[in-house]
């Protein structure tokens, strides 16, 4: 019995290992071996290139540069909005709290092309707000740039949008971790709320903030489809990765890709390993004179009496201004243009003629829409299937942790990176066993939604005693396949629900690595994109929505099984 039990342990992990190996590591890390196979012929192509010399390498310095830069700032913003938000839904109690939460919730889930094209119509075109305000056009121009900072205003919206909820998400459930104890005593011996948080919740919330920084930087980096509806003439990482593909510069591309992904790496796996050990690095004092200057404590009595409502109004404005108007005007804007341009009055600048027209948008819509939801279902199905035996590992195997800290890396590697590794990997310049099209789709949305699913399930069996439960189920007689049957499936269900709809979301507006591996098999979110660049506002407009209110959906299913 024993050299049986020795024996399926042996091949559960082989199995497990083999095929996270191949669906997940491998295409994630295979730029870096691509590197070392193909040294020579990228570094003649970046470095020493007959007829431009260096030239790519200035430009990817160049490229860089500015997407750091954007990446810092994104995180500053997240950091000034993102910390009150995060006090307000840890520690309050309100009506709409939970409107609240969706909001904060709702760009994880919102596909980024069709968000980034809903933003674009907010705040560049004329809408029924810039009237209000009796301007002719939008509030800036597209190619607007912030002084000093030298970053196109309206990629800093976008990324700040859409990375706010790591930041929040973290350091929200860190604070609710925090013992409510320590705040009562500050209090009791007159601290205010503003100097409790500052000496008291702060420091110690350190390490969540930390956290849910590294994770915003990283996702800033990599953020791909809605900075292409958005960027105009400038150009991020991501942005340079899909269009040296395009223009067969495969060297730069992958090179760039590369130092991304390193980048990725190197952020995400030291942080992963001290949050998760505990290590003391965030043990953190503010300067004495701080700490004790009576001008310090009555700046913070009276701002905490006259202005405690400032916190709830401005994290609450924030969200409605980022989030919550652009997808509302997107809509209003469908309605206008539904049967004729409101501009000029034209019948052929509507909604209704780009779909049902010369054009026939409509059924590239539907053909998208088809091809969207079998590479969601597909891959969402595949990566189920692995994420449960990988949760078994990481719990029950030695080197689980570092596995999971691995599993990280998928989430924030930027998408065009992963994508470009993936056509190198199983296209036809690589293995030559996958063509661009449907299945390339769905194996690399699989690398993404593997890590997005065992987390979900992670939360729900860390809050649970699913071994006690095995056990007694296996001294009444079931085999290890009937305990994990009958005891741990059931009882990881809603884990497992959550993921999987989160993980549908997340692949049915994916943008940037599709891009890069559709082929001919458009999606939704890279239909948007081309409808934008082509012009064809309307049919954008109407395919944004349309895109939005599936995952609006998805997110009300989640909500719904989270709340069982």
């Amino acid at each position: 019995m024993f050299p049986e039990k020795k024996t399926l342990k042996i091949l559960f992990l082989t199995v497990t290992t083999s095929c996270l190996i191949v669906f997940v590591f491998l295409p994630t890390f295979y730029l870096m071996s691509f590197m070392v196979v193909n040294w020579g012929e990228v570094y003649t192509e970046v470095f020493a290139n007959p007829l431009i010399g260096n030239e790519h390498w200035n430009q990817i310095k160049g490229i860089l540069l500015f997407s750091f830069r954007i990446a810092a700032v994104t995180v500053l913003v997240d950091v000034i909005f993102g910390i009150p938000l995060s006090y307000i839904l840890a520690r309050k109690e309100f009506p709409g709290k939970g409107l609240l939460e969706n909001l904060v919730m709702l760009p994880l889930v919102i596909p980024t092309s069709a968000f980034g094209f809903a933003t674009l119509i907010t705040w560049t075109t004329s809408t029924f707000i810039t009237k209000f305000f009796h301007l002719n056009g939008g509030f800036f121009e597209q190619g607007f740039v912030l002084p000093f900072l030298n970053i196109p205003l309206l990629i800093l919206i976008v990324h700040v949008t859409l990375t706010f909820p790591y930041v929040v998400r973290v350091l929200q459930s860190k604070l609710e971790d925090l013992n409510p104890e320590l705040e009562v005593v500050s209090e009791t011996l007159g601290a205010t709320d503003l100097t409790t948080f500052r000496k008291v919740i702060f420091p110690l919330s350190l390490p969540g903030l930390f956290s849910g920084s590294v994770l915003a930087f990283a996702r800033s980096l990599g953020e791909t489809g809605a900075t292409m509806v958005v960027a105009g003439v400038s150009i991020t990482a991501p942005i340079a990765i899909v269009k040296w593909e395009q223009e067969f510069k495969i060297a730069p591309a992958s090179f760039l890709g590369f130092l991304l992904i390193l980048v990725a790496t190197i952020i995400i796996l030291p942080i992963e390993y001290f949050v998760s050990t505990k290590t003391n690095i965030f043990s953190f004092k503010l300067p004495k004179f701080f700490q004790l200057s009576k001008k310090v404590l009555g700046f913070e009595r009276t701002v905490s009496k006259r202005f405690y409502w400032a916190k709830e109004v401005a994290a609450s404005l924030f969200l409605i201004l980022t989030i919550l108007l652009p997808l509302l005007l997107v809509l209003g804007s469908v309605i206008n243009y539904w049967n004729y341009d409101p501009y000029t009055g034209k019948r052929e600048g509507s909604v209704l003629y780009q779909l049902f027209g010369p054009s026939n948008y409509f059924s590239a819509l539907m053909r998208a829409t088809s091809t969207s939801f079998l590479a969601a279902f597909l891959s969402t199905y595949v990566s189920t299937c692995l994420s449960l035996p990988t949760v078994m590992l990481i719990e029950r195997f030695k080197g689980g942790r570092v596995l999971r800290s691995l599993l990280k890396i998928p989430l924030v590697v930027p998408t065009s990176t992963l994508g470009l590794s993936m056509l190198l990997l199983w296209g036809p310049n690589g293995l030559n066993l996958v063509n661009p099209g449907i299945w390339l789709i769905i194996l690399t949305h699989i690398v993404f939604s593997v890590p997005v699913i065992t987390e979900s399930i992670l939360s729900s069996y860390e809050g649970s005693n699913i071994q006690g439960f095995e056990e007694v189920a296996r001294t009444l007689g079931a085999s290890p396949y009937d305990a994990v049957e009958t005891v741990t499936v059931p009882t990881l269900k809603r884990g497992i629900l959550t993921g999987a709809v989160l993980s549908f979301t997340h692949s049915l507006g994916e943008t940037g690595a599709t891009f890069m591996v559709m082929g001919r098999d458009l999606t939704v979110s890279t239909l948007v994109v081309n409808m934008v660049e082509a012009l064809a506002i309307p049919a954008a407009l109407f395919s944004s929505t349309y895109l939005i209110a599936l995952s609006l959906i998805l997110l009300l299913l989640f909500k719904f099984i989270s709340s069982k």
